[in-house]
């Protein structure tokens, strides 16, 4: 018998493998908003990744972007990983503040969704999973809002959050991160 979060991942593949037309129709961005359980991270994961592989077995291009890898890459590229890990030690409220310019504030889009727009580009579906990581200094809605007029309209991308749907905002660690009100929202109970 399947979990809940594997027949909702089930309801993804549905939807970016068999009704690709329905994923912006009525929002009219391609953004899936996959919530589960931070509880469930591990399993999550692991189901996240059997679904690219049986994505790329039904011949789609699909780009996995590991959040978490993402974050530490273009900290490590700009030389301040060793930086941040001190200042998570010491100043709190200043690495939120210098990670917001760092990945976020990059003119028009941060380093981070332009990553996922690049990635986008060659791809007929994105899945962003591992995106526990941009908690408290990022959301899923910032990223999706810089990514909005930046993406390919007939490529879907599934953000694969750890939040709970209250109303129509995410609330992560029982803490609202905002809501974007286009994406269409796949979430647990």
């Amino acid at each position: 018998m399947l979990s809940d979060f594997q027949a909702r991942l089930e309801e993804v593949e549905r939807l970016v493998r068999d009704d690709r037309d329905e994923v912006g129709k009525r929002a009219g961005v391609p953004f899936i908003v996959f919530t589960y359980d931070p509880d469930d991270e591990l399993e999550v994961d692991e189901e996240v990744r059997n679904l690219i592989e049986k994505l790329e077995y039904h011949d789609q291009t699909v780009a996995g972007v590991d959040m978490r890898e993402l974050v530490f890459s273009i900290l490590e590229d700009r030389g301040i990983l060793e930086n941040v890990i001190d200042l998570e030690r010491r100043d709190r409220d200043q690495l939120l503040d210098g990670l917001k310019s760092s990945l976020l504030d990059d003119g028009e889009m941060g380093q981070l969704a332009s990553a996922i727009a690049t990635a986008a580009e060659d791809a007929d579906t994105v899945i962003v999973y591992r995106m526990g990581i941009l908690y408290p200094f990022a959301s899923a809605s910032t990223l999706m809002g810089q990514l909005e007029m930046n993406t390919p309209d007939d490529t879907p991308i599934v953000f694969c959050y750890p939040a709970k749907v209250d109303d129509k905002s995410l609330r992560f660690l029982d803490e609202s991160e905002g809501t974007y009100y286009r994406a269409r929202v796949i979430g647990h109970e």
